[in-house]
């Protein structure tokens, strides 16, 4: 069932964001990272890590996303779906293992003035 809503919420609406994030990989004592997030929905993203990160597809990333103007953040944690090298960066697809909701993407991707 729970694919199923993946593939539901996956069909959901998809934003260009620009987001800047912090992240750590689950079950590593390493320190937070930063990454980029792009292409939103409620049920994942693309991410954008390090060149030097070494993720593989079934990783969990542990993320703190701040919302823009605010001081307000979300923590969430992702699993990686897919990975591709690309110049400087590890391009990631995420699937967020909470969906977030619509209010919180409005949020994420309003754009100001």
């Amino acid at each position: 069932m729970e694919d199923s809503l993946y593939a539901k919420m996956r069909g959901k609406a998809r934003f260009d964001a620009n987001l800047k994030a912090t992240y750590s990989i689950k079950g590593q004592a390493a320190h937070d990272q930063e990454c980029r997030i792009a292409n939103l929905s409620s049920s994942g993203a693309t991410a954008c890590f390090p060149r030097t990160e070494s993720l593989q597809r079934g990783a969990v990333v542990v993320m703190d996303i701040p919302i823009p103007n605010t001081i307000l953040r979300i923590a969430t944690e992702a699993e990686i779906m897919w990975t591709k090298q690309r110049f400087n960066d590890l391009i990631s697809g995420i699937k967020f293992k909470e969906i977030l909701s619509e209010s919180m993407i409005q949020r994420l991707v309003k754009k100001t003035p």
